[in-house]
């Protein structure tokens, strides 16, 4: 793992010019793209570092827990708390620049990694609680929405991954997703990275109205459907 790390180190500082992402892209092999993440591996970032809950609590705390829940399935996850925000206000770049700077932390992810990766980008809503929690068996959820962007070659793959995804948790916990919202257009980044992987998400957990409570029940039902759609619940 150590060793793993550090080549991970030394491709991110040789990444770091725009050409030479671009050019790794030829690099990823098909299999990222295309194939079924059978070892499960999940690697957790967060492109809008800042969003933060009404309790004080943050995305990265939403993603602990996540993290948390799915070791709990046997699945391995790994959290990157890089402060993305944080670093373009050091740069000086703009908010808009969010998703180019997420990207040098996912390339050396995916090129240091044999079998296909999942990449969850954790982010939380700013709608209504009426939107973003839902009862179930008398106990209150976050609200899942699951985001894909259109503007890239063979975005259907992802929507395809989200479908299945809010499949398995809506038969389990009616009312605990928002469904799929597909982006794309000149008012947004239309791509979140999704163009690296066949089974990158955009999640949006929760609002600013929800508890940690909450995200955790929600964290643990995401984690139960993601165990579940590794363990057959594809058909490939």
């Amino acid at each position: 793992m150590m060793g793993e790390s550090n080549h991970r180190r030394s491709l991110t500082r040789f990444l770091k010019k725009p050409a030479l992402l671009l050019f790794t892209l030829t690099l990823i092999p098909a299999g990222h793209l295309y194939s079924h993440p059978t070892e499960g591996e999940v690697f957790l970032y967060f492109t809008h570092s800042e969003e933060a809950y009404g309790d004080g609590s943050t995305v990265m705390d939403a993603g602990v827990m996540i993290k948390k829940e799915l070791e709990n399935e046997g699945i391995h996850a790994e959290l990157d708390r890089t402060d993305v925000i944080r670093q373009l206000l050091e740069q000086d770049l703009h908010y808009g620049r969010a998703y180019e700077k997420s990207r040098e932390l996912l390339i050396p992810v995916i090129l240091s990694h044999r079998q296909p990766v999942t990449l969850l980008d954790i982010h939380r809503d700013a709608v209504d609680p009426s939107v973003s929690t839902a009862t179930i068996h008398d106990k209150r959820y976050a609200r899942i929405a699951f985001v894909i962007g259109r503007d890239q070659p063979g975005y259907e793959k992802n929507l395809e991954f989200a479908r299945e995804m809010v499949s398995k948790l809506e038969s389990a916990s009616p009312g605990i997703t928002r469904g799929i919202i597909l982006k794309g257009g000149a008012d947004t980044d239309g791509r979140f990275n999704q163009d690296l992987s066949g089974h990158s998400l955009l999640l949006e957990f929760g609002g600013v109205d929800n508890s940690t409570d909450e995200i955790e029940r929600s964290a643990r039902a995401f984690s139960k459907a993601y165990a579940d759609y590794l363990n057959g619940g594809t058909k490939r």
